[in-house]
C-alpha cells in the first residue's frame, strides 16, 4: 500500500509545485517589468534613475533564473542533449536516460542544494545588503537551494514515473 502512494504523493507534490513555480515566476516577471519601465520613467521624466529600480532589477533576474530552471525542468522543457543517445536501442538509450537523471541529482542535490546553502550562510557571515534596499544578499540567494530542492522533486517524480513504466513494460512480456 505504501509503495503504491508513495509516487502518487510525489507526483501530486510535483504538480502543486509546478504551479506554484510558475506562479512565483510570473510574478517576477512582472515586477521586473515593472521596474524596469519605472527605471527608465523616472530617468526620462525626472533626469535621474530611481536608485531601486536596477538592483530590484538585477535581483529578480536571479530569481528568476533560478526557479525559472527549476520549473523547465519539472516541466521537461529544459535544454536535454540526446542526440546521441537517441541513436542507441532502446535498452541503451533507458541507461542513459537512468545516467542522465542520476547525474542530474548529483548536480541538483550537491550543487543547488548543498552548494546553495554554504552561499547562504557565507552571505550570512559577511552581511552584505544591497545598497539602495533594506535586503541581504542571503535572501536573494535563498532562491538557489530552493531550485535545488523543487529539481530534486522533480527528478524523484521521474524516476519513480520511469520506474513504474519499466515495470508495466516488464509486467506485459
Amino acid at each position: 500500500m505504501a509503495e503504491k502512494f508513495l509516487p502518487l504523493s510525489i507526483s501530486r507534490a510535483s504538480e502543486a509545485s509546478k504551479r506554484f513555480l510558475g506562479g512565483v515566476c510570473a510574478l517576477a516577471m512582472a515586477l521586473l517589468t515593472l521596474s524596469v519601465l519605472w527605471g527608465v520613467a523616472t530617468r526620462y521624466l525626472f533626469g535621474t534613475q530611481a536608485a531601486f529600480t536596477e538592483e530590484l532589477a538585477r535581483m529578480l533576474l536571479i530569481v528568476i533564473t533560478f526557479l525559472g530552471g527549476a520549473y523547465a525542468f519539472g516541466s521537461g522543457a529544459h535544454i536535454g542533449l540526446d542526440f546521441l543517445s537517441e541513436r542507441f536501442e532502446s535498452s541503451a538509450h533507458r541507461l542513459c536516460a537512468k545516467i542522465a537523471l542520476g547525474l542530474c541529482a548529483v548536480f541538483s542535490l550537491g550543487v543547488l542544494t548543498l552548494g546553495g546553502i554554504l552561499l547562504i550562510l557565507t552571505s550570512i557571515k559577511s552581511g552584505n545588503r544591497l545598497v539602495s534596499m533594506p535586503i541581504y544578499m542571503w535572501q536573494v540567494y535563498l532562491c538557489v537551494p530552493v531550485s535545488g530542492i523543487f529539481s530534486t522533486l522533480f527528478l524523484f517524480d521521474r524516476i519513480l514515473s520511469e520506474g513504474a513504466e519499466s515495470e508495466k513494460k516488464g509486467g506485459e512480456k
